[in-house]
């Protein structure tokens, strides 16, 4: 039977979860949409996630080994102070570049516009000082280079490897002006079949903030060192090209490169209208569509060397120190310097983000994102979601756990071996986050829906007690040849004289709702050692004789002893030890006159005292074959009778105080016509 039993269990549970499971696949297969939906929009957060986890492997796990072949020559505080603040008169400017230039650089950028005339020039000086006092100041002794500071500067620049600077503007109300002379780089395109020829997501400036033409006609070279940074302010891209009057022009990185590698024509490959990478002697930049190029920052302890301008004005530089090197001119002093905020931290220079460029072009190391990611990604967020669906669906939450972790570990690692081993970066965080977001919701569904299902089968279980209860308490009570009105009736004479109990500060410590509805449940099972007792004395109609009687008083032995081994059998339940002490001690008098122990007064359970006091009145007013039914008014007098002897005091002054509830669940539940009439009639005989 028990075997039978577990086996009927098993297979109700197993038939229960399959609507379980699959409401926790659709569930599954909601969350994922939804996250692919989100994926597809890619909100602000999603991007700030990306940017984070960029950010994260950049600076975690950053590239220290920069270039020795790049140097910086620094307007600093140190130059400043020696040789007065910026802008320096152009002879000044010149005579720190030429001896930049004699030391012997390969290439030199410089990261300053000069965009306006020098206002110190001896020329221009002169005159202006003739026109304020009135005199005429004779300048034709001073020779002709003399007389323009910007001509000395252009003199410098013509005889040496410079890159010069400019910035676009892409305000559509400043227009560019036409006496800028730039110096744009021949492309031609590789693309696939379909392309059409200037539909391109290259930004196209609409100004330039330019260098003086004198000194733009002296040199070959010149680029744009506009930055452009990601929508929370981080500068992680650099613009490599920028269209501008219908040319392409190159960033101050690429034309230094271009310079450096005598090269001015570049190739364009694109699919379709996207364009993907940039080309030239036998170099790759991966860009983005917009033409910009992921910077890998270096780690900030292994800066680009530094040398002083003031330090190169004075001769206390080796010429050795610039020699086939590449130099950037720009500044870090106070005021001056062009600070960023990059993955590295919010002060950083911005010629040593140009010098990075440059670091980044030459050794081929730098980060792309492939064009196939975000398809991988959007796959990978719908697979993994529908197989953690399908895992929690059918699995534990445990494995489940397990599995994901493993799977986020193992992608983490992917993530991180293709960032450093080929460059690529995958934004993985929000598929990530998305796994485990759906890896908690679906566990909470699971548990609600396994907390929901136990809670049914728990009712189930309680409603079975009950029945099984019930049964055995009406087959005692029906080989006693009483009915089941008497379970019914002490049931329920119980409940209200323990609620009535209640009210009273002694007996509230122990009479919880709880523990009512224990004494509720246990109740009829108060006479359940009677199947032990023979039926020739549990049914004779005559007076029992001594030994019969003693016989009789065995079955409150028997009831407790049948309900101990059913809690030994099914464990320790609250309701059976509450029905073990009422079966044991319901016939125990409160002067200790009672059986089968002869407790006295508060020894005795309340349990038993309450079953006692409602057992006692239930068989005053029911007719047996032994004796005739009393009258309600008679069984009251017997109980107030038996107060302090066999009840306990406190019970029956609460029993006076309720009895007509007695009488009328005794009316109500009677056994028979005979038995309602009587307490109707004695209702009415009492109105």
């Amino acid at each position: 039977m028990k075997q039978a039993s577990n086996k009927n269990q098993t297979y109700s549970a197993v038939t229960r979860s399959k609507p379980e499971r699959r409401r926790i696949l659709i569930w599954g297969i909601l969350f994922t949409l939804c996250f692919a939906v989100i994926f597809a929009f890619k909100p602000n957060l999603m991007q700030r996630l990306d940017y984070l986890e960029y950010d994260f492997l950049l600076t975690k796990f950053p590239n220290n080994n920069t270039s020795k072949k790049l140097v910086i020559v620094d307007l600093d505080e140190k130059s400043l102070n020696r040789y007065g603040q910026w802008p320096w008169p152009r002879y000044r400017v010149a005579g720190l570049l030429n001896r930049v230039s004699a030391m012997q650089p390969d290439v030199i950028g410089l990261d300053i516009v000069f965009a306006e005339p020098d206002r110190t020039s001896a020329g221009p000086l002169l005159k202006e000082l003739g026109d304020v006092y009135k005199i005429r100041i004779d300048v034709h002794g001073l020779p002709g280079n003399l007389r323009d500071n910007d001509q000395i500067l252009a003199e410098t620049i013509a005889g040496g490897p410079f890159v010069l600077g400019h910035i676009f503007q892409f305000n559509k109300m400043k227009k560019g002006s036409d006496q800028c002379v730039l110096h744009p780089v021949k492309f031609s395109y590789i693309h696939k079949e379909g392309y059409q020829k200037g539909n391109t997501e290259m930004p196209v400036g609409t100004g330039v903030l330019c260098n003086l033409p004198i000194l733009s006609e002296k040199t070959s070279a010149s680029g744009f060192f506009n930055f452009s940074p990601d929508s929370d302010g981080v500068l992680r891209r650099l613009p490599m090209l920028i269209q501008y009057h219908g040319e392409v022009y190159p960033s101050l990185s690429l034309a230094t490169v271009l310079k450096l590698k005598k090269e001015n024509h570049i190739i364009l490959k694109k699919d379709g209208n996207v364009l993907q990478s940039i080309h030239y002697r036998g170099n790759a930049v991966s860009v983005d569509r917009y033409g910009q190029m992921m910077i890998k920052f270096r780690s900030p302890k292994n800066k680009y060397e530094y040398i002083s301008a003031a330090d190169i004005l004075d001769n206390k530089v080796s010429p050795e120190k610039l020699r086939g090197r590449i130099v950037f001119v720009g500044t870090s002093a106070v005021g001056l310097k062009e600070l960023l905020n990059t993955p590295l931290g919010p002060v950083f220079p911005g010629v040593e983000v140009h010098a990075t460029a440059v670091d980044n072009l030459l050794n081929g190391d730098f980060i792309s994102i492939p064009g196939w990611s975000n398809g991988f990604v959007l796959l990978l967020l719908i697979v993994s979601g529908l197989a953690m669906s399908l895992l929690i669906s059918n699995q534990k939450a445990a494995a489940g756990f397990v599995v994901m972790l493993l799977f986020v570990g193992g992608l983490w690692l992917t993530t991180q071996q293709v960032f450093f081993r080929m460059g690529f970066f995958v934004a993985t965080a929000f598929p990530i986050t998305a796994v485990i977001c759906n890896y908690m919701l679906l566990t909470a569904l699971k548990y609600r829906l396994e907390e929901k299902n136990n809670l049914a089968h728990m009712q189930e279980l309680l409603l079975t007690q009950d029945i099984t209860i019930d049964s055995l308490a009406n087959l005692t009570e029906h080989r006693n040849q009483e009915t089941g009105g008497h379970i019914k009736r002490t049931r329920m004479y119980v409940r209200l004289l323990a609620e009535q109990m209640k009210r009273r500060d002694k007996y509230k410590a122990f009479l919880s709702d709880e523990n009512i509805d224990m004494l509720d449940k246990s109740a009829p099972l108060h006479d359940i050692g009677k199947v032990g007792i023979p039926d020739k004395i549990l049914l004779k109609p005559g007076k029992l004789t001594e030994e019969e009687f003693e016989i009789i008083k065995t079955h409150t032995t028997n009831g407790r002893n049948l309900i101990r081994s059913s809690v030994r059998q099914f464990g320790k339940i609250s309701f059976l030890n509450i029905a073990e002490e009422i079966a044991y001690t319901h016939h125990e008098k409160w002067d200790g006159s009672g059986y089968p122990q002869g407790l006295k007064g508060e020894v005795i359970p309340i349990s038993g005292r309450l079953m006692a006091l409602a057992d006692v009145y239930d068989a005053l007013i029911s007719k047996r074959v032994y004796k005739a039914s009393y009258q309600h008014d008679e069984a009251v007098d017997i109980i107030v009778n038996g107060k302090g002897t066999h009840f306990d005091p406190d019970m029956v002054v609460a029993f006076l105080e309720i009895h007509e509830q007695f009488r009328n669940i005794a009316r109500k539940h009677a056994d028979t016509e005979e038995e309602e009439d009587s307490l109707v009639r004695e209702t009415t005989q009492k109105i």
